[in-house]
């Protein structure tokens, strides 16, 4: 029997598939305008139909957050895989099985030690297998990778480039420090200074000899890229493929193009202090942007209610309340649905073990994210 949203139990993450599909032929077409190969992060959703809608159905050139989600792809016949995570010792026997299994498996190497790792376990490949490195730069964000301008980084492209059991596949910086500056001034002078750095980089390698792809992400800057990103080779985005109120209010997408919410109902009443409760804790949506300067002091969007606001949860309660004036709790019965545009994306994916896949209001599938590290 056909399901309507109305009858899945809450909470539940709900994905409008049309959506889904949009925010992928949008950013394949801004790739192709810019000659850039996209290279989409799968761990907003870690599911195999969302890959397979972000790859065209090619089932090639991913890039994966987790160990976890490397080994799913790969059972499901996915190949160039780019493991996006600083390469450690603990992860190496899992990386070598993926390196005999695929064609094409990259590791990610953020510093001095990743280099070490590797070298240390350059024997352990069978010929002609090789081990390929992907080099992580920072342009300023200061999470991890190499100094984009220091002299370590040349020190590992020539560690790399002169052992038989390396390749050098390419260099990666992620524009993290995007998802802080809400002016789109700001963020095209980050951007542009990123892709300066990038090119500059680029020429030092070329001067000792080197040429590799170089590519950068974030959905903030995916989604409304300068032309000098043309001087690069690919894109990394993730998030773009659900979207959030986060990119919402970074101007990276519309309120339309937001394709996951979370489906809450009203559980409860609290008239003396005009409030209402929904079946949504911090366990259906999490807490990311609980700590963040917004714009009316909520986390989260309550679609088609502007004039409410989630300013709390426990565990499995979340508490609305009126952004003006008192809420009338009688204009909201037990039972009343809500639809969350949640903050992060893939925090609130994160939390359920299985999306809701719907077209209009009819449910048309589920979809399993893999799970773990």
């Amino acid at each position: 029997m056909a399901m309507k949203l109305s009858d899945l139990n809450t909470p539940c993450f709900v994905l409008d598939i049309n959506k889904v599909e949009h925010n992928a032929t949008r950013m394949r077409a801004t790739c192709e305008r810019l000659q850039l190969k996209l290279r989409p992060h799968t761990k907003t959703h870690k599911t195999l139909e969302a890959a397979l809608i972000q790859t065209g159905g090619s089932k090639r050139c991913i890039a994966v957050s987790t160990l976890a989600e490397a080994e799913f792809y790969a059972s499901h016949g996915f190949d160039d895989i780019l493991l996006a995570y600083p390469i450690t010792e603990s992860k190496i026997a899992r990386c070598l099985d993926l390196m005999q299994k695929l064609e094409s498996f990259h590791v990610f190497v953020s510093g001095p030690d990743g280099v070490s790792t590797l070298k240390a376990h350059e024997a352990d490949l069978p010929p002609p297998k090789v081990w390929s490195v992907v080099l992580e730069v920072d342009a300023g964000y200061g999470r991890t990778g190499f100094d984009i301008e220091g002299q370590e980084v040349m020190d590992a492209v020539q560690t790399i480039t002169e052992s038989a059991r390396m390749s050098l596949a390419g260099v990666y910086c992620h524009c993290g420090d995007s998802y802080v500056i809400w002016s789109k001034t700001d963020r095209e002078k980050l951007q542009r200074n990123t892709v300066q750095l990038l090119c500059s980089l680029q020429n030092r390698l070329k001067d000792f000899g080197v040429t590799c792809p170089f590519g950068t992400g974030s959905t903030p800057t995916c989604s409304l890229p300068i032309d000098l990103n043309k001087s690069l080779s690919e894109f990394h985005p993730g998030n773009y493929i659900f979207y959030d109120y986060q990119q919402y209010l970074l101007n990276a997408c519309r309120e339309s193009d937001i394709a996951g919410r979370v489906m809450t109902r009203v559980v409860a009443h609290k008239p003396e202090k005009s409030m209402i409760l929904v079946d949504c804790g911090f366990t259906a949506i999490s807490h990311d942007g609980m700590r963040q300067q917004l714009p009316d002091d909520d986390f989260c969007l309550i679609q088609g209610e502007s004039n409410l606001k989630l300013i709390g949860m426990s565990q499995e309660l979340g508490q609305i309340v009126a952004k003006l004036g008192d809420l009338d709790c009688t204009q909201y019965p037990i039972g009343t649905i809500f639809f969350l545009y949640p903050y992060h994306s893939c925090a609130t994916a994160a939390m359920h073990s299985e999306y809701y896949v719907h077209s209009d209001n009819q449910v048309v599938g589920k979809w399993t994210p893999v799970k773990g590290w």
